[in-house]
């Protein structure tokens, strides 16, 4: 990895932990915002795990008390003033979209196969869960009946997953 790719990756898992703590300003027990926090901590677990496998020592660096911080006040400023579930929603879609266009971006400039699979699998549960965001924030609820409890009680994606064959 080149200083370009860590600057790319120590960005996008800023973002993951902003948009995991967020969620949890927002509302720590709504269904949406914990399927939320669990894709951010994927995509966080998953860039820390390739910063760690950098063979030199300053590259390996966890997020710092800077990010903790700059995540607090982000995820205050965001929940300030949010009155219904609806607002809270709409202001976690957002944060949700800017993480899913910063990985887009490193995944489209990743050479690593196994990273950008993973970072694959990480765009799809996104797209499920913005869909999902959507439905909620349009005024309809989301049936009961497409509640799977393998995703957090949100809209199964078993059918969105790519198929790999050995």
């Amino acid at each position: 990895m080149v200083n370009k790719e860590v600057d790319r990756l120590r960005r996008l898992r800023a973002m993951a932990l902003r948009v995991r703590t967020v969620a949890h300003a927002l509302d720590p027990c709504d269904a949406l915002l914990n399927r939320g926090k669990c894709v951010a901590w994927r995509v966080a677990r998953t860039v820390s795990g390739r910063l760690r496998a950098h063979p030199y020592s300053r590259f390996q660096q966890d997020a710092g008390m800077g990010v903790a911080v700059a995540n607090g006040l982000a995820a205050a400023n965001t929940a300030l003033g949010v009155k219904s579930r609806h607002q809270g929603l709409l202001r976690f879609e957002a944060h949700l979209r800017a993480l899913a266009r910063e990985l887009s971006d490193v995944q489209a400039l990743t050479g690593a196969s196994d990273l950008n699979d993973s970072f694959g699998r990480s765009q799809i549960e996104i797209r499920a869960l913005l869909a999902a965001l959507a439905y909620e924030t349009s005024g309809h609820r989301v049936p009961e009946a497409s509640v799977s409890p393998v995703h957090g009680g949100g809209a199964s994606v078993d059918s969105d997953w790519p198929y790999l064959a050995f």
